[in-house]
C-alpha cells in the first residue's frame, strides 16, 4: 500500500532549522566578554560588541593571527576608529613562518629585532581607547584555547598581559576572556 502524501503546511520548526544552520555557519555574534584594561591609575572596563579574527600567512616571513575586541560595531568589512568613550584592543598572534597558532600561550616580551628570522612566536597587545592607542610594555601572555584558522571558525582565549611597572613606566595590566569568529582566512599548504 502506498502512503498518501499529505498537503505541505508551513513548518513551525523550519526557523528553527534556519537558525540552527546560521549557528554553525558561524552568522551569528559571538558572545559577549569582559575585558580590563589598567593603565597606572587609569582602569577601562568594557563589554566586547564585536569581535573577529583574521589569518594572514606572509609566506617565508611569518604568519599573523589578528584579533580585534571592541566596545562598538565594526567588522572585517568595516573598520572604523574608536570614537571618545569607544575601546578597541587588537591582538597580533605572530609566529613563525613554518608554525601556525595552536592552543597554548603566547607570551609577550617585547618585539624581536627586524633584521632577523622569526624564531619564536609572540602576542603583541596594543589598546585604542578613544582617540588614543596604547602598545604595553612586555609582560604576560595571550592563552589560546581553541583555534581553528578555516573561514567561519572560532579563536577562544583568554588575556593576561602584565606589566609590574619600574620608576619610568606605570603598572599595566589587560585580562579578560575572548571568542572571535575568524572573517578572513589566507591558508595556504607547508
Amino acid at each position: 500500500m502506498r502512503a498518501r502524501k499529505s498537503p505541505r503546511k508551513p513548518c513551525p520548526r523550519a526557523a528553527r532549522y534556519l537558525a540552527a544552520a546560521a549557528f554553525a555557519l558561524g552568522c551569528e555574534p559571538s558572545r559577549t566578554h569582559d575585558i580590563t584594561i589598567v593603565d597606572g591609575a587609569d582602569t577601562t572596563r568594557f563589554a566586547t560588541k564585536s569581535a573577529f579574527a583574521e589569518y594572514v600567512e606572509l609566506p617565508g616571513l611569518r604568519n599573523e593571527l589578528r584579533i580585534t575586541l571592541a566596545s562598538y560595531s565594526v567588522s572585517c568589512e568595516h573598520w572604523s576608529p574608536p570614537k571618545d568613550g569607544e575601546f578597541a584592543l587588537s591582538l597580533t598572534i605572530v609566529t613563525p613562518a613554518e608554525q601556525r597558532p595552536v592552543p597554548g600561550s603566547y607570551a609577550w616580551t617585547g618585539l624581536p629585532a627586524r633584521d632577523q628570522l622569526l624564531h619564536e612566536a609572540y602576542a603583541l597587545p596594543k589598546a585604542l581607547l578613544g582617540a588614543h592607542s596604547r602598545l604595553f610594555e612586555p609582560g604576560g601572555a595571550l592563552r589560546l584555547g581553541a583555534v581553528s584558522l578555516d573561514l567561519h571558525t572560532s579563536v577562544i582565549g583568554a588575556l593576561a598581559f602584565e606589566y609590574p611597572g619600574d620608576g619610568n613606566r606605570p603598572a599595566t595590566r589587560i585580562d579578560g576572556g575572548f571568542e572571535a569568529k575568524i572573517c578572513r582566512s589566507s591558508i595556504s599548504s607547508h
